[in-house]
């Protein structure tokens, strides 16, 4: 496994840093999978929103750096059969504390809007919040993008509510 303890606390360090980065779209994050692909939008109008957890799946890392931890923490006890049965405890038990960290840092809060669009359809969206986000109010109008992988409801106060036909493209029946 790991040649001395110090290497072990790095290593692991680094797997729990690696599990606790902020990888989820928001309303300004988007996923590389998203770049360059159409995005769908409605403009409707929010009428409800509430604070939601958001529960993250985990990614196993916090289980195996766990183990490793349990398993070298482990060795230190007794020897021969004894010596294994403490790795094998320590691995157990390092890989339920490792999972429960992971899933600890990796749980967040979000934000549940409810929006009712300009076609009378109402709809939900939990979305995940960062830093830079807007959290929008009751009344405010909004584009709620749609593209098959994550929803976000964005602001539209800012954007017209009127504009002119697009230059370029001549329909025969005007």
């Amino acid at each position: 496994m790991c040649r001395s303890f110090r290497r072990c606390t790095y290593v692991l360090s680094l797997i729990f840093l690696s599990i606790s980065g902020c990888n989820y779209s928001t309303q300004t994050r988007y996923k590389y999978s998203e770049v360059g692909k159409i995005q769908v939008v409605n403009f409707g109008t929010v009428i409800g929103l509430r604070d939601v957890d958001i529960i993250s799946e985990t990614s196993g890392a916090g289980s195996l750096g766990g183990a490793v931890g349990g398993a070298v923490a482990g060795s230190k006890i007794g020897s021969g059969t004894g010596n294994l049965a403490g790795i094998a405890g320590g691995v157990l038990v390092g890989a339920s504390i490792g999972a429960a960290l992971e899933q600890a840092i990796r749980n967040r809060g979000g934000v549940e809007y409810t929006v009712t669009l300009e076609n009378g359809k109402t709809l939900t969206v939990a979305q995940n919040v960062s830093e830079k986000d807007i959290i929008l109010g009751i009344g405010d109008r909004v584009m709620v993008q749609i593209n098959g992988q994550y929803q976000r409801v964005l602001p539209a106060n800012q954007l017209p509510t009127e504009i002119e036909k697009p230059k370029g493209i001549k329909f025969k029946n005007d």
